[in-house]
């Protein structure tokens, strides 16, 4: 009989260290396949744990940063709400500051009534020059600039004559973005009259308040006469208190007859009832 055709077998010989004798390893072909087989899905499942942990390691790492980054946000939230209460207290502060002056909230506050101190609409539909009294703290003005030029130039250069006599339609906001000024309903061509003794430092068109004055009386006090229909004075122009400056109308951004009137101190407006207290 034909000898049987012998089967392929491979051997690895294992030669240990220290001389201890070898050792041979042998697998058929299809054993050996089987052991690289099984090595190459061991060998895989080592990689894809490798690449969970990282993966792992990462989220956890993620995690911590994101947990570190929101603690700093509420920090930096609480640090904000506390400079809010701070920006309003004070807020409040300066309120009362320019209460004791008398350019602020003193007299005439959000919602007081002309001539009183109740709380109702304010003095909507009250005219001109009625039932006002001299504002808090404006007699200290009078007296403090008494020793600069008198105290007669000093009273007649404050604003406290009504430009024109009418009824008041529209109020001073203390809202940032409210309306600064005092709105009096009047016919149309009505002389305007100077609130105070003072320089023009501006006669001309506005394209809100169209034909408009602003007068300086000194002190950092200035005062603004828009809606005109026609001006008397020019820049420059001296001006004395109850003089005709202008005549009211309907000028620049206005749907009826009426004049726009406005007190500032420092640049900053403040509500012309603080100083009205006269009328011609």
């Amino acid at each position: 009989m034909a000898a049987g055709k012998r089967k392929a077998v491979f051997s690895i010989i294992l030669v240990p260290s220290g001389g201890a004798k070898p050792r041979t390893l042998v697998f058929s072909k299809r054993g050996l396949w089987a052991l690289l087989g099984i090595g190459s899905v061991v060998a895989a499942l080592v990689v894809f744990s490798v690449v969970v942990l990282v993966q792992m390691g990462w989220f956890s790492f993620t995690i911590v940063r994101l947990k570190r980054e929101n603690a700093e946000l509420k920090r930096e939230h609480g640090k904000v709400a506390r400079l809010e209460q701070e920006l309003n207290r004070l807020g409040l502060v300066e309120k009362k500051l320019l209460a004791l002056l008398g350019i602020g909230d003193a007299a005439t506050g959000p919602g007081t009534p002309v001539g009183g101190t109740g709380s109702g609409s304010g003095v909507y539909g009250a005219k001109a020059g009625e039932n006002v009294g001299a504002p808090a703290g404006l007699d200290s003005q009078v007296r403090q600039g008494a020793g600069r030029s008198g105290t007669s130039a000093y009273t007649r250069s404050l604003p406290t004559l009504w430009p024109v006599l009418g009824e008041i339609s529209r109020t001073f906001s203390y809202e940032s973005d409210g309306h600064k000024g005092l709105d009096i309903a009047t016919p149309n061509g009505t002389q305007v009259k100077a609130a105070g003794d003072g320089t023009v430092e501006f006669a001309g068109q506005d394209d809100v308040f169209g034909l408009m004055i602003i007068i300086n009386h000194g002190s950092g006090i200035t005062t603004l006469y828009g809606h005109n229909s026609k001006l008397s004075v020019a820049r420059g122009d001296e001006v004395l208190r109850g003089q005709v400056i202008a005549y009211s109308g309907t000028s620049g951004k206005s749907s009826a007859p009426h004049l726009h009137f406005e007190i500032s101190r420092y640049g900053r407006q403040v509500n012309p009832l603080t100083f009205l207290s006269d009328r011609e």
